[in-house]
């Protein structure tokens, strides 16, 4: 809509003509910015006219397996871009692809190269021209990702830009990094760590069993629809290459939490490519002991060592990164959608078995599929109960090498 302004000079005159408003192009990608926001982050928490999400709190929204939809004091980023069992309308999963453009985050943090991670990444980084974080081997993966999306026409161009995290080969825990993509609001540290995979059974303490089951009513509740296909991530070699991430305010208690899309056999050492030794394990527990004290831990329920050693891997990253809240992730993939509450009860009857003190368990928020995809779990990073020991009180630059 345009309005004609006439401005008489003398005897003559001359027709301007002055947007009025933003062109039908920009209301529709404001209306879709604002609508994709309040679906993922709540209606409550988010701005109706400019789709900015509130600024005074940290917003998380389960998106299917291990990917989060986040906003950091309103800095909206993706950890993960998979979308589990995605359709061409809203069905078991209450969103589609497309609302993760819409949704318009400034970054993807992919934590590995496998497809039901990295599904879709290049796709909404190319279409946003916005940054990848990932391992070196990954971002291999990425641009193979583009080439094939560039070549379907699905992207205007053949490349997205993806930011190497760690280095090609690197042994986990050797590279600590700091990446500035939330800066000023956040510090970001980054390191390689393990990959699930199975390992003997631990003897060290009893290992309770995971019955992980299928809810035969599952298919009549949520009959599929239409799938949604795009070429496929994973093309490359990024596939176990895992990353681990911290996001720290730099106000606001410092409120921390940290991201793991799989959980590997710290004890060991081991991961799915490759077992490091003891020695290996140890530097990542102690990487993470050192870093700031964490107040939510989304990690990795779901390890590929469940079968032997039950819920002993997710503990185990727990007594290292010792969290406040955990929330867990990666129950849509290698477990039965169905199965999240049999994991509960074996992951408490784990914490039992292996004696670890009540006052050191977190408080744990138990996520189940479908039911809490797009269930915002809202924080207020100034309430007392995220307040830090003093010598945490004035954090200052992240550790690591800068990215």
């Amino acid at each position: 809509m345009k309005r004609i302004i006439r401005i008489v000079l003398g005897a003559a005159s001359l027709s301007v003509s002055v947007p009025l408003v933003a062109t039908a192009k920009d209301q529709r990608a404001r209306v879709d910015l604002v609508r994709a926001r309040q679906l993922v982050f709540g209606i409550e928490n988010v701005n109706p006219r400019s789709g900015d999400v509130r600024s005074d709190k940290v917003i998380f929204s389960w998106l299917t397996n291990a990917s989060y939809a986040v906003s950091l004091r309103g800095r909206v980023v993706l950890l993960d871009a998979y979308v589990h069992r995605a359709e061409t309308v809203p069905g078991r999963t209450p969103f589609v692809v497309d609302d993760l453009v819409s949704l318009h985050p400034e970054a993807i943090f992919l934590g590995h190269g496998h497809s039901d991670h990295a599904d879709n990444a290049a796709f909404v980084a190319g279409k946003l021209s916005i940054p990848i974080y990932a391992s070196a081997e990954t971002c291999i993966a990425m641009q193979a990702d583009a080439a094939a999306l560039y070549a379907a026409q699905s992207l205007p161009a053949s490349q997205v830009q993806c930011i190497d995290v760690t280095s090609t080969g690197s042994t986990p825990g050797a590279e600590v990094v700091s990446l500035r993509q939330l800066e000023p609001v956040a510090c970001i540290t980054a390191f390689r760590h393990l990959h699930s995979t199975t390992v003997p059974q631990d003897e060290d303490f009893p290992i309770i069993p995971v019955l992980n089951s299928a809810d035969p009513r599952d298919a009549q509740m949520y009959p599929p629809g239409t799938p949604l296909s795009y070429p496929t991530s994973g093309v490359g070699g990024g596939g176990p290459i895992s990353l681990f991430f911290q996001f720290v305010l730099r106000d606001h208690n410092h409120f921390a939490f940290v991201w793991h899309n799989t959980t590997g056999a710290l004890k060991e050492g081991c991961g799915a490519d490759a077992c490091w030794g003891p020695g290996v394990g140890q530097q990542l527990v102690d990487t993470m002991g050192a870093l700031p004290p964490t107040d939510i831990e989304l990690g990795s329920l779901v390890s590929l060592g469940f079968s032997t050693n039950g819920m002993r891997d997710p503990i185990l990253y727990q007594r290292a990164i010792r969290p406040k809240v955990y929330v867990p992730i990666h129950q849509t993939n290698a477990a039965l959608p169905t199965s999240s509450l049999e994991f509960k009860l074996s992951y408490l009857a784990q914490l039992d078995a292996m004696n670890v003190p009540q006052d050191q368990r977190p408080e744990a928020r138990w996520m189940v599929d479908p039911n809490d995809y797009l269930k915002p779990l809202v924080y207020d990073p100034s309430d007392a109960r995220w307040s830090k020991p003093v010598e945490h009180r004035g954090l200052g630059a992240c550790p690591g090498t800068q990215r």
